[in-house]
């Protein structure tokens, strides 16, 4: 770390709290924060006390077990604990759990900007999955992703979507017609979870799952693999991805957790 505390200083309590904050908003869950704490010079009971206080006014979240990111009170000050931002460094190890377990799978998070998607974070297990990226934009007609969240969209915005839509095949297995893509978005809202038979790239397939927060569906994870699904492999995989939607969600939620440091 470029800052280190020191305690003698005057504004010593201003400023151990400002650089610890700034060091774990920074981080963005990754590294623990007892460890940042050691880093910059603070003592492990001071860091405990501030990051307790820092939960207690929404400053910081706790992401898991001495892990913590930028909180809600933060977002409202400026960009860099955005929704987005936040929901990726809560999604993190949840999504890191699910990748583990998963096998020769991905698991993705995204959110509807337009007619796009936009992933926030990636995480998997094997190097076999290069066709995405954090950060990457595809269409959302033909992804896991974009059609839960078009499937969770008021209906009037989802006619407004499929009448103005222009649907390319990308694949030779995308659907192209906005009566199906209707039927099938119908069907996806009713069962609760999406369907990507190779329509995006050949060869790989996804289900997808929307997280919830509150009422509302702020984003989607999705599970892809380079194989078909029989119906015993696709009920664990649909259960897996809901609880890791629902860990994302309590994270997110989390208004009062235990603080620890370490």
């Amino acid at each position: 770390m470029a800052v280190t505390i020191d305690e003698t200083n005057g504004a010593g309590a201003v400023h151990k709290a400002l650089s610890l904050m700034l060091a774990l908003a920074s981080d963005g869950g990754e590294t623990p924060a007892a460890r940042i704490a050691e880093e910059l010079g603070l003592p492990a009971s001071s860091a405990r006390r501030l990051v307790a206080a820092m939960v207690r006014e929404d400053i910081l979240m706790r992401l898991e077990r001495g892990h913590y990111a930028a909180g809600p009170a933060l977002a409202r000050l400026g960009n860099a604990a955005s929704l987005h931002a936040r929901l990726a460094a809560a999604a993190r190890a949840p999504m890191r759990r699910l990748a583990q377990v998963g096998g020769e799978a991905a698991v993705h998070l995204g959110v509807l900007e337009g007619e796009m998607v936009t992933y926030l974070a990636k995480q998997s297990a094997s190097q076999a999955f290069a066709e995405t990226r954090t950060g990457t934009q595809l269409e959302a007609y033909c992804t896991g992703i974009g059609k839960m969240l078009l499937a969770c969209l008021p209906e009037a915005e989802r006619e407004a979507f499929l009448k103005a839509g222009s649907f390319i095949p990308i694949t030779a297995s995308t659907i192209t017609e906005p009566a199906r893509l209707r039927a099938q978005l119908r069907e996806t809202r009713t069962r609760g979870h999406a369907l990507d038979d190779a329509e995006m790239f050949e060869g790989l397939r996804c289900i997808a799952v929307p997280v919830i927060i509150g009422t509302e569906p702020v984003a989607a994870i999705s599970l892809s693999r380079h194989a078909a699904w029989d119906q015993r492999r696709m009920a664990r995989d649909v259960a897996r991805l809901e609880t890791c939607a629902g860990q994302i969600a309590q994270i997110m939620s989390r208004r009062r957790p235990s603080p620890s440091a370490g």
